[in-house]
């Protein structure tokens, strides 16, 4: 929205050079505050809030951070933790999981008769598998096992690729490396570094960081 306050001042004051000047400083002001409007309706919708509006939702709910999270991390955290309210039903613990993770990322599976609670993690979101346990560890009754665990790739899943496109993978990451036509940090490639050059980096990011650039 364009602000132009001259606009509104009466007829024979808009061509005088003062009131121009003064109309100017107002239109700056009036942008920003019409800026921060905007702003905080937005930051009313948990998928679009800015990064300040995220940080006082997770002081309130107690969210703690590992550092690895990106702004729409944490912008699904709290909208995964804020929805987990009750009822805890079958329907509400997949409203919360899609709110955290996305429909795409997991796997839920409820057996009421072994009372066992069950869900499977891509490994796209490996770094929230204890953000997800407490939560619905929080949520399930408390006779109910859960259990959180990752899905690797399975068989199926590296059948549509040639031999020789795989020969080039360890056994390792062949389970666990999420994108086979990304050029990974295969053995023979991190042989070039030195065991202390490779020190800093966790097994996951030696798997999907491309080390040297």
């Amino acid at each position: 929205m364009k602000i132009d306050t001259i606009k509104y001042y009466p007829p024979h004051v808009q061509n005088i050079e003062e009131f121009k000047r003064i109309a100017e400083v107002y239109d700056k002001k009036l942008q920003l505050v019409w800026d921060r409007l905007d702003q905080m309706q937005t930051n009313k919708r948990f998928d679009q809030m800015d990064e300040e509006e995220c940080e006082h939702w997770e002081r309130m709910l107690g969210i703690k951070l590992t550092g690895e999270e990106t702004l729409d991390d944490r912008r699904r955290n709290v909208k995964g933790i804020w929805t987990s309210g009750l009822p805890y039903t079958a329907k509400k613990f997949t409203e919360v999981l899609d709110a955290m993770v996305g429909p795409e990322c997991y796997l839920l599976d409820i057996n009421k008769k072994t009372k066992t609670l069950k869900v499977d993690l891509m490994l796209d979101v490996i770094m929230k598998v204890d953000y997800i346990y407490n939560l619905m560890r929080a949520m399930a009754p408390a006779d109910m096992i859960v259990i959180v665990s990752i899905l690797f790739n399975r068989h199926i899943a590296l059948k549509t690729y040639k031999n020789n496109e795989l020969s080039a993978y360890t056994n390792h990451e062949l389970r666990t490396s999420t994108v086979f036509k990304r050029e990974l940090n295969t053995n023979k490639y991190l042989q070039s570094y030195t065991n202390h050059a490779l020190s800093s980096y966790m097994q996951t990011a030696l798997m999907k960081k491309r080390i040297g650039g």
